[in-house]
């Protein structure tokens, strides 16, 4: 009976030990198994990237030898994908975790084209997708749209904040309007610009149509980051004039391109670009700090008591750092914030984009003055008005010229009078060109007014501000 409990045991402990080593080996297998998957992988990950280590004159290079080689039955797709805001984006979060914001998005573009394609960051704030699958417009259209719902979805970042990105694309196929390289390059970047126009978070496709109609504008597009480099953009003033003294009270100050071989340039040329391209934040920044260097030299040798007014975009009310970076600018010049007046642009957008809202409050909070440009008869704009204190609000050309020839028009301009002195604002009439209008305004008992019998936009020599 010992002999036989004996046996049993020894059959049970040699069940346990072949389980044991049974259950090891197979983890070692699955162990290998799961390091084989990975290495072929990294592999494949590997070969798709081969591109992405080039730099931009390397991926030039590629495609001039896509091209050499090109024959009739040749077919490829390029994806000219840019990254709005993306100098921004690093300052705030640091070029690391940027950078991994960007492979996140290279790895979220792979899984949505074909095996064999290749992503190269072509420069930092864009990326190009290169396929030679034979797409057709419609999967054109398909992949771009993916695209661009994949970029606008939250990254995850070190310090557990969510990046959402908004870019744009340009999308060209080797066709017969590309018959080289460069004409290739152009045909791209004109089909990025057409994207940009149309607003965040847009693609176009190139097509013979738009070479016609945004020549012009794809030239610019071309220029203006080496014009921002070589220090082209410059100030001018036009003044706004206090009707009763008949004396300057302000100077409003517009930005000017100085274009090496076309002249000065109005913003009309070339801010759209600026804007949707998101250069606008930093082009804001450095003329808000001009207009101040300016003013400060303007206070040293005068004592007219005029303050120094600029438009702010609805970009740049949407940066979360514009009250940080201006009042960092005014402490450095030693200007107080109620000597400079910012032009809300649209502010329509005040109670519906909560940045927005939060920086037009914080500048008043900070002694800002607050003017509303542009300013109709929208209803909203209106209510917006018992919401906030303003200092000025701008009534538009237009809106001028209508309340002349329309009664109704012209009864709402007397109410806004009579509520500006209610609520303390002043009203400046835009687009005084003549004397005819002057005393029209003058009898609706208006303030100030801005226009051309005033004077034009000037170099500020011009106008003996320094």
């Amino acid at each position: 009976m010992y002999t036989s409990l004996l046996n049993t045991n020894l059959d049970s402990g040699v069940t346990i030990l072949i389980t044991v080593l049974v259950f090891l080996l197979s983890g070692v297998a699955i162990f290998f198994l799961f390091l084989g998957i990975k290495r072929e992988r990294g592999k494949y990950i590997s070969g798709k990237l081969k591109t992405g280590a080039l730099d931009k004159e390397g991926f030039d290079e590629f495609l001039k030898k896509k091209f050499a080689s090109a024959n009739k039955t040749t077919h490829f797709t390029v994806f000219y994908v840019e990254i709005n805001d993306a100098k921004p984006l690093m300052e705030s979060f640091g070029e690391k975790q940027y950078k991994n914001a960007v492979a996140a998005l290279e790895d979220r573009f792979y899984k949505l084209f074909p095996k064999g394609t290749r992503i190269c960051q072509y420069e930092y704030d864009g990326l190009m997708i290169y396929s030679e699958e034979d797409f057709d417009k419609k999967e054109i259209s398909d992949i771009a749209s993916f695209c661009l719902v994949e970029g606008h979805k939250p990254i995850g970042t070190i310090t557990r904040v969510r990046l959402e990105l908004d870019i744009n694309i340009g999308v060209c196929s080797y066709n017969a309007f590309s018959p080289d390289f460069d004409a290739f390059k152009q045909n791209l970047e004109l089909a990025l610009a057409s994207a940009k126009r149309s607003g965040l978070n847009r693609f176009a496709v190139y097509s013979s149509e738009l070479l016609g109609s945004d020549t012009e504008e794809y030239k610019y597009y071309q220029e203006i980051k080496q014009a921002i480099e070589d220090n082209e953009f410059t100030l001018y003033y036009q003044p706004i004039y206090d009707l009763a003294a008949n004396k300057p009270i302000a100077y409003e100050t517009l930005l000017r391109w100085n274009h090496k071989t076309l002249g000065v340039l109005s913003p009309a040329k070339f801010l759209t670009i600026i804007e949707q391209s998101g250069d606008i934040n930093w082009v804001g920044a450095w003329a808000f700090e001009k207009m101040i260097s300016t003013y400060a030299r303007h206070k040293e040798k005068a004592s007219d008591g005029v303050i120094f007014s600029m438009n702010l975009s609805p970009k740049q009310l949407m940066n979360p750092k514009l009250v940080e970076d201006f009042r960092r600018i005014l402490k450095k010049y030693k200007i107080n914030a109620g000597e400079v007046c910012l032009e809300i642009v649209e502010f329509a957008m005040f109670d519906k984009v909560p940045q927005v809202k939060s920086n037009i409050e914080h500048l008043v909070q900070s002694g800002f003055k607050i003017a509303v440009d542009d300013f109709g008869l929208e209803m909203s704009s209106l209510k917006m008005l018992e919401n906030l204190q303003v200092n000025y609000v701008k009534l538009d050309k237009s809106f001028v010229q209508q309340s002349q020839d329309d009664f109704l028009i012209g009864g709402v301009v007397d109410a806004l009078v009579g509520y500006a002195e209610k609520k303390e604002f002043k009203i400046v009439a835009e687009g005084i060109e003549d004397e005819v209008t002057l005393e029209y305004i003058k009898e609706r008992k208006i303030h100030c007014g801005q226009g051309y019998y005033f004077g034009k936009p000037q170099p500020p020599e011009e106008y003996g501000i320094l």
